[in-house]
């Protein structure tokens, strides 16, 4: 989400339980894409993440332009729609366009590291944030979500093979950087390559 929609679901007073369903989802996929990513065969991988991508694709397009689609799509997900999803493209879909980005351009591992250090990372810094987020950081995002990401992405990182202990380190200090970027952008779009670079680079010598 961008810095904008994150203040949002982080300030917003109702609508607690559809937040939390939501970041399940988001828990969900990222730990189900870096088993993809870490365990499949590395020419699959790409394939398989960009598969579920399409078939996202798929889901918009069937619910904007299928009234009977639309029906059911919303019977089941609209109370978790941020403002502007109704019309336009889902977290669920830009996660899986990330996901599919990290796959293309890293290596399995630090493939996997991008998306479950990202993804959890993300996940955690929304929950906390909304619940104990009173101090809020000049980009709008709260101190409490940027610990959150933190210690969630940390051991996400440390036990993917690879990844020792200082660079897991170094790539929860990353994500929670990301998490607290007024960026504003989709962060699922560029939050799991952009983790598992700086986990690539902190794990492998520079020479």
């Amino acid at each position: 989400m961008n810095a904008d929609q994150q203040r949002r679901a982080e300030t917003h007073p109702g609508g607690g339980r559809a937040e939390r369903a939501r970041k399940l989802i988001h828990i969900v996929a990222s730990i189900s894409a870096a088993v993809v990513a870490l365990f499949a065969p590395a020419a699959a991988v790409a394939w398989l993440l960009l598969g579920a991508f399409l078939v996202a694709i798929a889901v918009e397009e069937a619910r904007r332009h299928n009234e009977a689609a639309g029906r059911v799509f919303n019977r089941a997900f609209g109370g978790m729609l941020r403002p502007g999803e109704a019309q336009g493209i889902t977290g669920a879909t830009t996660l899986a366009a990330g996901f599919t980005i990290a796959a293309l351009i890293l290596p399995q591992n630090f493939a996997a590291a991008g998306i479950l250090a990202g993804g959890l990372g993300d996940a955690a810094a929304a929950l906390i944030g909304r619940r104990w987020g009173r101090f809020r950081l000049r980009s709008g995002k709260s101190l409490a979500g940027a610990l959150a990401c933190f210690a969630a992405a940390l051991p996400a990182a440390w036990i993917i093979p690879g990844i020792d202990f200082p660079a897991a380190i170094t790539t929860a200090v990353a994500a929670a950087i990301f998490e607290i970027l007024p960026l504003p952008f989709d962060d699922n779009l560029w939050l799991p390559a952009a983790t598992g670079v700086i986990a690539w680079a902190s794990a492998v010598p520079l020479i």
